[in-house]
């Protein structure tokens, strides 16, 4: 007689965890989030609520930017060397 394998495990035993949010972004065009494979921010404006640590950490140069989750221009950021704002450098 065959044996019936539990499925009584949580489903977390099943499920990898989420991947952490992101805690940097490094200019480019498009820049990266940080540490690899992290959630990036919803939004501009969840990035700004949250902000993460930018590298580097004096004004973004001409063209750079990170991407949020939001798809588009809107979703864009760039560091002016003091805060986070929507869009990239000009």
């Amino acid at each position: 007689m065959a044996r019936l394998r539990s499925r009584s495990y949580p489903p977390s035993v099943w499920t990898p965890p989420p991947p952490p949010p992101s805690t940097g972004a490094t200019a480019g065009a498009p820049g990266t989030w940080t540490p690899p494979g992290s959630t990036r921010p919803a939004s501009v404006a969840a990035l700004i609520a949250n902000p993460v640590t930018a590298s580097p950490d004096t004004a973004w140069t001409t063209g750079q930017y990170v991407q949020t989750a939001t798809a588009g221009t809107t979703g864009r950021a760039s560091w002016d060397g003091a805060a986070w704002v929507s869009g990239a450098v000009p």
